[in-house]
């Protein structure tokens, strides 16, 4: 490869596409004559013999691609018709019929369930596409004692899309990607930035992970101050992109104080949501039980942070109830809520959703399915659990009932109401992912750094709370009872912390 190739030489890029054509042609040939080889194999690996006589009809003048033009025009060129490629399904997609789609997944999870035995099965977790929904009906008509519901992390994170496209949002998203993307397309900004930072990257917004682009403002937030000293310091005023016109653009956006407001405002209303996707955008343990708590809490925790402000947090508000009401909320998951202990025992939770009993009876209707028996012995044992009789009632079971994950509690103390225990570790070891992680590895590796060393008071001036919802409160909503103390009971949303880190965070406070 030489350094001094041109990528915009539209006469020996022509050339290049030609051969490459050419070496495709070959190859489809060569596996009309050779149908014994395999074919993957075959599609993939071009014959050594049509690859030199490809690089020798170039002429002895040829000098090929340097890596700047690879993963430049090349690489745009290829992206370009993968994006034609996949357009040319979605037109596909408009004219096919959904029940169609739908009948033939339903057909495939039904052949799942009878390989695995219904009995064995609780619940089925899927996309949320209209299809799939229409196959998790199908199912639950053929298999009533089957419980379905769409994916949690997936209806989170299309509620933070449709928060996004807030003009108010949309707008600080794009401020914040015009910010980090000069400072990763240019060398010394970098390099500068990540001396002023010691080392630590920005997380970047992307235009098709919507999480990511509110995680991403919470990590441009903690580096505020270190970003105001970057372009005020006097390595970048002398340096020559100090003088260039992008870079002046740059300046002027790090130093505009009306983004770092909105900036603080939106990291304000979205990091509970975040939390609430952190929850269930995870396998490390069963989550089912939190669920429902969780997604109040995120709402009650914005109308409090913004409770002289009303008008502004209504939209958010708003777009998660829709969400919640059409989509998103199942039977399943206030059964779940009813049979946490954690949530059971506490008067002023249980007092505002109690109507979480309709819930848990519907669950109990589908999973005896017409056993009247067991029904009623089901319902009679409810009483000691919310009674704390028996087992239920020991003062290990009262200690462990925020110390312990819930399905393993139930194992540990349910003994005494074996029936409503087995629904009970059925139903609170279910977890909420139909796919691998909404987020990549890397922006989950990013995102829990940035929870386990970010508080909200880290980023917040004293203006910028209101006066009823102070910074004194900013800890409690990461887990954290005080600076260097951590919480005494098992809390899912800290528990996936990396405590290691978050030592090395407090000792430098």
């Amino acid at each position: 490869m030489q350094a001094n190739f041109n990528p915009f030489n539209a006469q020996q890029r022509e050339h290049e596409e030609m051969m490459i054509r050419q070496l495709e042609d070959d190859g489809d040939d060569d596996d009309e004559e050779e149908d014994d080889e395999d074919v993957n194999t075959k599609k993939h690996m071009l014959p050594p013999k049509h690859a030199i006589d490809a690089v020798t009809t170039m002429g002895p003048s040829y000098k090929g691609p340097n890596l700047h033009a690879i993963r430049g025009y090349y690489l745009a060129k290829t992206v370009d018709e993968v994006k034609i490629y996949v357009e040319s399904y979605r037109e596909i997609w408009k004219k096919t019929d959904v029940s169609k789609t739908a009948r033939l997944l339903y057909q495939l999870f039904r052949e799942v369930v009878l390989y695995v035995g219904v009995e064995n099965i609780v619940h089925m977790v899927t996309d949320n596409a209209a299809n799939y929904v229409a196959a998790g009906r199908l199912l639950m008509e053929e298999f009533p004692s089957i419980l379905w519901s769409p994916c949690a992390a997936h209806c989170i994170n299309l509620i933070l899309q449709d928060i996004g496209k807030l003009q108010s949002v949309c707008c600080v998203v794009e401020h914040a990607s015009g910010i980090t993307k000069y400072i990763y397309n240019h060398c010394y900004p970098l390099y500068l930035m990540r001396k002023f930072t010691r080392g630590k990257e920005i997380l970047r917004p992307a235009p098709t992970r919507f999480a990511t682009n509110f995680i991403a403002l919470q990590s441009i937030l903690a580096h505020k101050d270190e970003l105001r000293a970057m372009v005020t310091s006097r390595e970048w005023v002398s340096s020559a992109y100090a003088k260039d016109i992008k870079g002046k653009k740059f300046v002027d956006s790090v130093l505009d104080s009306l983004f770092w407001e909105e900036c603080v405002i939106i990291v304000r209303m979205s990091e509970p949501l975040v939390r609430v996707l952190r929850l269930v955008d995870g396998d490390d343990r069963p989550s089912m039980g939190y669920l429902y708590d969780a997604i109040h809490h995120a709402k009650e925790e914005m109308m409090r942070r913004f409770q002289k402000r009303k008008p502004r947090v209504k939209p958010f508000i708003d777009i998660i109830n829709n969400r919640w009401d059409g989509q998103f909320y199942r039977n399943l998951f206030a059964a779940a809520f009813w049979l946490n202990p954690r949530f059971q025992y506490d008067a002023n939770i249980m007092d505002k959703h109690m109507r979480t009993i309709s819930g848990l009876l519907d669950v109990l209707e589908k999973y005896a399915h017409g056993n009247l028996p067991l029904q009623s012995k089901i319902t009679s044992e409810m009483k000691f659990f919310r009674n704390a009789e028996h087992d239920f009632g020991r003062a290990s079971a009262i200690n462990n009932r925020t110390l312990m994950p819930p399905d393993e509690w139930w194992m540990t103390y349910g003994t005494s109401a074996p029936n409503l225990q087995q629904l009970a570790i059925r139903v609170l070891s279910q977890t909420f992912e139909d796919d691998p992680s909404i987020l990549t590895t890397e922006e989950v590796e990013s995102f829990h750094q940035a929870l386990s060393t970010m508080t909200i008071q880290d980023t917040l001036d004293d203006d910028d709370c209101d006066d009823e919802v102070s910074k004194e409160h900013a800890d409690d909503l990461l887990g954290v009872d005080k600076i260097g103390s951590f919480p005494s009971t098992f809390d899912p949303n800290f528990a996936a912390i990396d405590t290691e880190e978050l030592n090395v965070f407090i000792q430098q406070k």
